[in-house]
């Protein structure tokens, strides 16, 4: 007996985000998208802006608990 389940209860991870700090000022939160196989995707866009590491620390932690 075969069981099949849907592929969206095993892909947990649909993101990976990179931090970037471009300036002592200016630190850039870069998402790439991880596509049905499993790979990242080839693009990534920013999604969060910020003049402090603290501040962006702070915004992946409430990323974190959104999802």
């Amino acid at each position: 007996m075969r069981t099949a389940m849907p592929l969206h209860q095993f892909q947990q991870i649909r993101h990976v985000d990179e931090v970037v700090e471009k300036a002592s000022d200016s630190w850039w939160v870069y998402r790439r998208n991880v596509n049905h196989n499993g790979a990242l995707s080839t693009v990534a866009r920013v999604v969060f802006f910020a003049r402090t590491k603290q501040a962006v620390d702070q915004w992946l932690t409430q990323q974190a608990t959104a999802c």
